[in-house]
């Protein structure tokens, strides 16, 4: 019942249904679920698409049609070729593409085990593979050993939510004489679904923003296709005793290590979690919440971060960690005043917090709020401590371009742009990159 309380949820609060799933949801009732709703999809979408759409091969027409008439002739076999082009061109074709749709996907209605196969196997690593290059998430192996549960339950939970209600209008229409094209706006509509679910999906397990999301979903599906090649090619072989056997003998160790460690991780992600709120019912425990509230930051669900991060500091009103992310929430929003409270409180208890960005985010406040000379203390000195951060020299920047003086703005503009190039990979796919912009740009 949760797991069916979390599929419906999506509907309504994707994001957060989608950090509930991570926290909650379990693989096996989601690819249970993926099943028995591809077995509903493929038996009405995909009939009446087969139907309607799919040509057979030029072999199976002639034997089913020619076999009993074949007399060796080219004459038999030139009739059979016309009276096959006869077929395909009487069949209706698919908008804009026409047959080219089936090379890179299929609607055979008896391949309902497929998609927990194609979305396991392909889509989520190949969508982790994206998000390490275009997300800046960090290394692929490492990514993957750590988060491939998690977005592989989300994956096959946004899949699920994508195409049953698609599946009970399939079972609905199925007796209606429909158009082919109304059967495809119904496999179409459920691919934008899933499209549209995944990049909640994405958000919430890295954290990643709308732009990386979009590109990895509008990519990853390529791996759809190229695993349905994979299967076709392999699927044969699939369930031979021989091939099972020599697989278990020479790498059922492998396989069962890499299968654990991938299902311990998504496990301890949950337990660690669940640990976390049974703390918060200590009422004297800030720092539960602190570590909640960050969570949730990385998942972008603010909301739920600040109900957390406020506890902390009613709890412990100098919590330092709780100030720190309270004052850069509330410098986003607008709150001045109220973000250089928080970052007052850390200041006065560790003034070179977090590698001293304390004093970054000081000056990024001031400078929003046009008190040029505070800000300028406060960028000047963190820059001195910290003289390649490409965001802090952006800030500086823009402070000495605002008090007039064009030539020191400019060297600290070059330095930005030269900081943001020389920064470590997954930086400059990250953040340095952002600032590298804004500041050639300003140049």
């Amino acid at each position: 019942m949760e797991n069916l309380r979390l599929l419906f949820l999506i509907y309504l609060r994707p994001a957060f249904a989608m950090s509930e799933i991570m926290d909650r949801g379990s693989w096996v009732f989601a690819a249970a679920a993926v099943i028995i709703v591809a077995m509903a999809f493929f038996a009405t979408v995909n009939v009446r698409l087969n139907e309607a759409y799919s040509v057979q091969s030029f072999n199976d027409f002639y034997q089913e049609n020619y076999r009993d008439a074949d007399d060796g002739s080219d004459a038999t076999r030139g009739q059979a070729v016309a009276a096959y082009q006869q077929t395909v061109n009487a069949r209706p074709q698919i908008p804009f593409i026409g047959n080219r749709f089936f090379q890179l996907f299929s609607v055979e209605p008896t391949k309902f085990y497929q998609p927990v196969l194609l979305l396991s196997l392909f889509y989520v690593p190949v969508a982790i593979l994206l998000m390490s290059i275009f997300g800046g998430v960090g290394n692929f192996g490492i990514i993957l050993r750590r988060d491939y549960g998690a977005l592989a339950v989300c994956t096959l939970f946004a899949w699920v939510a994508a195409d049953l209600p698609f599946a009970l209008a399939g079972l609905a229409l199925y007796t209606f004489a429909l158009q082919p094209v109304a059967w495809l706006a119904l496999w179409v509509a459920s691919a934008a679904v899933f499209g549209v679910f995944m990049v909640f999906a994405l958000r919430t397990v890295f954290g990643a923003n709308y732009a990386a999301a979009v590109l990895t979903v509008c990519l990853a599906w390529l791996s759809m296709s190229g695993g349905m090649y994979a299967l076709r090619f392999v699927g044969p072989w699939l369930f031979s005793p021989f091939l099972i056997f020599f697989t278990v003998m020479y790498f059922g160790g492998f396989l069962s290590g890499e299968a654990r460690g991938f299902g311990n991780a998504f496990r301890q992600r949950q337990n660690f979690k669940r640990f976390l709120h049974n703390a918060t019912v200590n009422p004297r425990d800030a720092d539960a919440h602190v570590q909640l509230g960050l969570i949730y930051l990385e998942r972008r669900q603010e909301s739920r971060a600040l109900e957390h991060l406020n506890k902390a500091i009613a709890i412990d009103p100098n919590e330092i960690d709780a100030n720190y992310e309270l004052g850069k929430i509330a410098r986003r929003e607008g709150k001045l005043q109220q973000a250089i409270e928080h970052f007052s409180v850390v200041v006065e208890q560790n003034e070179k917090y977090s590698l001293s960005e304390i004093w970054r985010e000081i000056g990024a406040t001031y400078l929003e709020a046009g008190m040029l000379n505070e800000a300028r203390a406060a960028l000047e000195k963190f820059v001195e401590r910290r003289a390649f951060d490409a965001e802090g020299l952006y800030y500086l920047g823009k402070v000495f371009k605002q008090q007039g003086n064009n030539d020191r703005a400019r060297e600290l503009f070059e330095q930005a742009v030269e900081s943001a190039k020389t920064s470590p990979e997954f930086r400059r796919r990250h953040d340095s990159h952002l600032w590298s912009r804004l500041a050639k740009k300003e140049l």
